[in-house]
């Protein structure tokens, strides 16, 4: 089997990105097709890749636009919603002006001017709802477009006959009714684009975190720089002070302190030296490598994870959106109800009366409220997020994530710090504030920990040296000072066995140590721990009150795991575990569950993006805020509560909408009809009605702000 990726531009609703899969299935060779709205993407699973060039075809034929690039989708999104603010105030202006004339100015000049402006908003303004629900009907696919095109273009045309007095019964002109359709869907899909063209940028910023160049070494000994995609197996490159490795090899030569949180989650760097295997994407904090790669650059770790973004961005969750699930049908029913309505009036009265009440059916079922029922609770909800420090980036998320009854947690930088903190030491004050001003020379993560702790005096003429692997050599005069672990103690034959049986004391709690000596006496030593953070014991027991049961994955150790779940009464947790496995996990747990995943690091990024509901913060990994749904601009644990509160709201308000949506057309369309004894609904009146249905949804969506 095949894999084919495609980015997809001018997807408008669910509705879009379901009618490909439908197409693209039938598609003889076609195995499975998955496309995404939100990601703007799809996959397809073929037999033969020479059926790239149908599936293009197809999709395209359904009025879509295939993207090549990732950069071309971003500025294809962003001129897509320049063109459609512009088109929006085009016609909230040409629609109040029709307005003002048909209320105000009657006569043959008045006509004649909302005539010609109406058309343009119809016409001009509104054409892709016409070219969409054309092409759609094509291929036998009834859409939210459908209605809105037949709503517009009924009263256009109810109006345009009326204008050349085909009609003699009813000579009012109803273009105000068509234009103002097209401004209210206008409005509610503009900003619903808005909102959600946040979501689309990660994939855009995925490419900030390739690696560009790579300085390849000769056979002859010269070094020459290339294209890191060019990179393959058996190459020996050089990677120097601050780079990143651009394949996964083996290391030949060289010490280094590596950072490999994009892979472990973990903030302490790894001391790699030579025979370690060294993956693509770490980072060197210090020293300098020679690795020969043992496969290509384009198949290493990072690009596997990028892959696996792109997949789980594609792969299905349950999604409570019920407007997209039935408007199909809707569509259909509302069409074939008109035309059963003309007739019926057509054989009993003649056809100017059935003329007006097929039409004013078809308008006051037109589907603004059921469009607007969601995206206008949405963006409400999006406001009310930004001001208390929570950016919601993928807006269905809202919509799942008060029914979640499971959240999986990452541990470091998540439940815990993302630093080191002074738990216990036995230096004397004098001993522990030299210690201090030499850490601050340094910018190893243990170093910020005596930062955060003590305000020290930057004053030192020495020298400082780091020792790769093992601490800090510091010589002031005639003193030598070694700062590290218990290897460079024992590698400088200094006895540090009284300081060893302190720490130990506090292994459990504070696993991390170092030993300060002097001269080759050992002065004491200090061990560190990474802190909850102070919310994180209220969420969890809030979480628990709420039903939602909380686990830990971790790339971490087991000790360092247990003790976090045990200080925060978490019964399940996992330690030691890759991307893939974190991924797989969430994957299993999905085909049972809705999932929340709360992560930080690089490796959180596929998890972040698979789970039903994910959540990140501002200062996590680029990657990470680029998958989750929702980012937390404040470090502060008990936003995620807030943001189960905030979720709940919106979809009762949703809920509310679509249920009012429904109600008022159960209850109109009759009327419309002309099946109510004694009421009577003129083309121009059901469209007052519709446009009151739209402003109750508009008004209690809004209650949203003030939650």
């Amino acid at each position: 089997m095949n894999e084919l990726k495609l980015k997809i531009g001018n997807m408008t609703c669910v509705n879009c990105s379901n009618a490909i899969e439908k197409v693209c299935s039938k598609i003889d060779g076609v195995e499975d097709a998955s496309v995404s709205y939100v990601n703007s993407s799809g996959v397809f699973l073929l037999k033969d890749l020479s059926l790239e060039t149908k599936i293009k075809e197809k999709i395209q034929a359904l009025g879509f636009e295939i993207l090549q690039e990732e950069q071309n989708l971003y500025e294809f999104k962003l001129q897509e919603l320049k063109n459609m603010k512009t088109k929006l105030i085009i016609s909230i202006i040409l629609s109040s002006i029709v307005m003002y004339f048909e209320m105000f100015i009657q006569g043959n000049v008045s006509a004649l001017i909302q005539m010609f402006l109406s058309i343009i908003v119809v016409f001009y303004c509104g054409k892709d709802f016409f070219i969409h629900a054309f092409k759609g009907l094509r291929h036998k696919n009834l859409d939210m477009n459908t209605l809105i095109s037949l709503g517009a273009f009924t009263s256009f045309l109810y109006s345009f006959f009326v204008y050349f007095q085909v009609f003699s019964k009813d000579d009012y002109l109803y273009f105000s009714g068509g234009a103002m359709i097209i401004s209210f869907v206008l409005l509610g899909k503009y900003l619903e684009e808005k909102a959600k063209f946040k979501s689309l940028e990660y994939q855009n910023k995925l490419k900030s975190i390739d690696i560009k160049k790579a300085n390849i070494l000769l056979e002859d000994g010269s070094i020459k720089s290339i294209p890191s995609v060019f990179v393959k197996k058996d190459d020996v490159v050089l990677v120097k002070e601050g780079e990143s490795v651009v394949a996964d090899g083996v290391i030949i030569s060289g010490e280094a302190e590596v950072d490999v949180s994009f892979l472990t989650g973990e903030f302490l760097p790894l001391f790699k030296k030579q025979d370690d295997e060294i993956l693509a994407g770490s980072v060197l904090i210090n020293g300098n490598l020679k690795i020969k790669a043992n496969k290509k650059a384009i198949e290493s770790s990072l690009e596997q994870i990028k892959d696996l973004i792109f997949k789980a961005g594609n792969i299905k969750t349950p999604l409570a959106d019920l407007a997209n699930k039935i408007s199909a049908y809707f569509v259909a029913c509302i069409i074939i109800l008109s035309l059963f309505v003309f007739a019926f009036w057509y054989f009993k009265e003649g056809i100017n009366l059935a003329f007006l009440h097929a039409c004013a059916t078809l308008l006051i079922s037109c589907p603004c409220a059921l469009g607007l029922a969601t995206p206008i609770a949405i963006v409400s909800a999006l406001a009310n997020g930004a001001r208390n420090f929570i950016l919601v980036k993928n807006p269905a998320v809202l919509e799942n994530l008060s029914s979640i009854k499971l959240a999986i947690f990452d541990k470091t930088g998540t439940l815990s710090q993302d630093n080191l903190s002074i738990y216990k030491h036995n230096l004397i004050q004098e001993d522990f504030q030299k210690l201090a001003q030499i850490e601050n020379l340094s910018s190893h993560p243990i170093a910020k920990a005596f930062a955060k702790d003590f305000n020290a005096n930057l004053n030192l003429q020495g020298k400082l040296s780091a020792l790769i692997g093992s601490g800090l050599l510091y010589q002031e005069n005639e003193d030598m000072y070694l700062i590290g672990n218990e290897k460079l103690m024992f590698e400088n034959d200094i006895n540090i066995q009284k300081s060893k049986r302190f720490l130990q004391e506090f292994e459990d709690q504070a696993p991390v140590s170092l030993y300060f000596a002097k001269n080759g006496i050992c002065l004491g030593g200090v061990c560190l721990k990474n802190e909850l953070k102070k919310e994180a014991k209220d969420l969890i027991a809030n979480l628990k009150q709420k039903g939602v049961k909380s686990i830990i994955l971790s790339g971490d150790n087991e000790k360092s795991v247990s003790k976090i779940a045990k200080e925060l009464n978490i019964d399940e947790y996992y330690f030691g575990l890759k991307p893939e496995q974190k991924l797989e996990f969430i994957k299993e747990k999905t085909k049972k569950e809705k999932v929340l995943f709360v992560g930080d690091g690089i490796n959180d990024a596929p998890a972040l993006n698979l789970a039903s509901a994910s959540i990140s913060f501002s200062k996590a990994s680029e990657l990470a805020k680029k998958s989750g749904d929702l980012i937390l601009i404040k470090d502060d644990l008990s936003l995620i509560s807030y943001c189960f509160e905030l979720s709940k709201r919106a979809k009762d308000i949703i809920k509310l909408n679509l249920f009012w949506a429904f109600i008022y057309n159960i209850l109109c369309i009759p009327i419309a009809a002309g099946f109510v004894p004694f009421i009577t609904l003129s083309p121009h009146l059901a469209a007052l009605v519709m446009c009151f249905s739209s402003i109750t949804v508009v008004l209690n969506s809004l209650r949203l702000l003030r939650f």
